[in-house]
C-alpha cells in the first residue's frame, strides 16, 4: 500500500463525481511534448496503465523514427482503405521526393528542413508534383501527432501554361478512322476519363436505351495495372447517352463475352497511340487528358447548362439536388445530350 501511495502521489491520481480515476501524463517538450489523460477503475489501474503509456513513449524514442520510416507506416497503416493509385503515388513520393529530408528523424524536422527540400525538388519537378509531395508530408506529420509550424514554408508559383486547345473538328479529323477514334470520341464527347475508357467492358452498353454505363476503371499500381470496381468520385458512377455514331464503333469490335472490355489495352497504350497521331501531325502540347476540356468548351459553347455538363462528365459539384426535382432534372438532361449529340453528328458527317 505504501508504493501506491507513492505512485499515486508521482502521477497525482484523482477521482471523479461518477468514481471513476485519472491522470495526466507527459513526456518530452517543447513541440515534442506528448500529453494524455489516463483513466481506469482504481488507482492501480490507473498507475499500471500510466507506466505503459511512459514505456511506450520510451520504445518510441528509440525507434529513430525517419520521414521515410513514417511514411512507409502511414502507407501500409492505410493499405486496405485508401485507392491503389493513391498508393502507388505515396511510393512514388517516398522513392523519389522530398529526399533531403527522408532520413532526418520525424519529431527532429524543421520547417526549415522541410523548405530545402521543396527548393531542391523545384529545381526539376513542377508545381502539382511537389504540391502533392507536401499534402502527403502533412498527412503524414499529422497521423503522428507531430505539431509543426508550417506558416513559412512556401511552395513554388504555379506555372501558368499559355496553349490553344485544337477544336473538335481538327482533333477528329486526325483520329477518324483510326484505333483512336473510339477512345478519343468517348472522352472527348460523352466525357470519359482514360481510366474509365479503358474500363468499359461489352455489358455496360445498353443497346435498348440507348446509353452507356460507367462504372469501374483501369488505374496504375505498383506492379502495373488493376481494374478497380468503382470511378473517381462518387458522381463518376454514372450513365452517359450513347450516341449512335459510339455505339456502331463498339458493336464493330468482336468479343467474345460480355465481360470482355471494349478497349482491351491500358490507358498508357490508349494515351501514346493518341499521342503519336497528334505528332504526326504537327500538334505537341496536348495530353489525352485534354479530351475531356474539349468536351467542357464544346459544352459551353452550345450553351449547355453547367450542372447537366458536370453530370455528363462526372464532375463533383456542391450542388445536392432533392429527389423531388429528378423527373424535371431528367428532362433537361435528356435536351442537354440532344443538343451535344446534334453538334457531333454534324462533325461526324462534315469529314465523312
Amino acid at each position: 500500500m505504501k508504493n501506491t501511495k507513492n505512485l499515486k502521489k508521482k502521477f497525482n491520481i484523482s477521482q471523479t463525481d461518477s468514481g471513476r480515476f485519472y491522470t495526466w501524463v507527459s513526456d518530452g517538450c517543447g513541440r515534442h511534448r506528448k500529453k494524455a489523460k489516463i483513466t481506469g477503475d482504481s488507482p492501480e489501474e490507473v498507475i499500471i496503465k500510466a507506466n505503459k503509456w511512459l514505456i511506450d513513449r520510451e520504445e518510441e524514442a528509440n525507434k529513430a523514427y525517419t520521414v521515410r520510416e513514417a511514411m512507409l507506416d502511414f502507407i501500409e497503416s492505410r493499405s486496405q482503405v485508401l485507392e491503389p493509385t493513391t498508393l502507388c503515388n505515396y511510393r512514388e513520393i517516398t522513392r523519389n521526393r522530398l529526399q533531403y529530408i527522408m532520413d532526418i528523424k520525424l519529431e527532429e524536422l524543421t520547417s526549415k528542413e522541410i523548405q530545402m527540400a521543396i527548393n531542391m525538388d523545384a529545381q526539376r519537378l513542377r508545381y502539382k508534383s511537389i504540391k502533392n509531395a507536401y499534402g502527403f508530408l502533412r498527412a503524414v506529420l499529422n497521423a503522428n501527432d507531430i505539431d509543426l509550424n508550417l506558416s513559412s514554408v512556401r511552395l513554388p508559383k504555379k506555372e501558368i501554361r499559355e496553349r490553344k486547345l485544337p477544336t473538335a473538328n481538327e482533333v477528329y479529323r486526325i483520329v477518324k478512322g483510326t484505333d483512336s477514334e473510339l477512345p478519343v470520341l468517348l472522352a472527348m464527347w460523352l466525357s470519359l476519363r482514360i481510366g474509365e475508357v479503358a474500363g468499359l467492358q461489352f455489358n455496360d452498353v445498353d443497346a435498348e436505351r440507348q446509353c452507356l454505363y460507367i462504372r469501374r476503371e483501369i488505374v496504375k499500381v505498383d506492379n502495373g495495372w488493376a481494374e478497380i470496381d468503382h470511378c473517381k468520385t462518387e458522381k463518376s458512377v454514372r450513365s452517359v447517352n450513347l450516341p449512335i455514331h459510339i455505339y456502331q464503333l463498339i458493336e464493330a469490335i468482336p468479343h467474345r463475352k460480355e465481360t470482355d472490355r471494349i478497349l482491351n489495352v491500358t490507358p498508357n497504350t490508349i494515351r501514346k497511340r493518341f499521342k503519336k497521331l497528334l505528332r504526326a501531325n504537327g500538334i505537341e502540347d496536348i495530353h489525352f487528358h485534354d479530351c475531356r476540356h474539349i468536351f467542357a468548351s464544346t459544352a459551353a459553347m452550345l450553351n449547355v447548362p453547367e450542372k447537366y455538363a458536370m453530370e455528363m462528365g462526372g464532375w463533383s459539384t456542391p450542388d445536392v439536388y432533392k429527389n423531388v426535382y429528378q423527373e424535371t432534372f431528367d428532362s433537361e438532361r435528356r435536351k442537354a445530350d440532344s443538343i451535344i449529340d446534334e453538334y457531333w453528328n454534324k462533325v461526324i458527317e462534315q469529314e465523312s
